[in-house]
């Protein structure tokens, strides 16, 4: 009894270890966008009543050229009003 349960143990932890992430491999470019970052000190979060209601202009201006750190939530109340 107490092998089978120790082999169940054995494959269950082995089998966590076989499944974990690999480290992220970063680029030359990626790691460029971050060192410019770090001159850049600002956060704006676009708020909107709908989906159809964003700006992705400004979202990707601030995010992309700005270098800001960006968020954007839509404030919906779920479906339709039914006619």
């Amino acid at each position: 009894m107490f092998k089978v349960v120790g082999a169940a143990m054995a494959v269950f932890l082995l089998g966590n270890v076989v499944l974990a992430q690999a480290p992220a491999t970063i680029t030359s470019g990626d790691i460029y966008l971050r060192m410019k970052k770090l001159n850049v000190l600002g956060t704006v979060l676009y708020v909107a009543a709908h989906p159809d209601d964003e700006n992705s202009r400004l979202i990707a201006y601030m995010a992309k050229d700005r270098l800001y750190r960006t968020a954007y939530m839509a404030m919906t109340r779920g479906t339709a009003d039914k006619i």
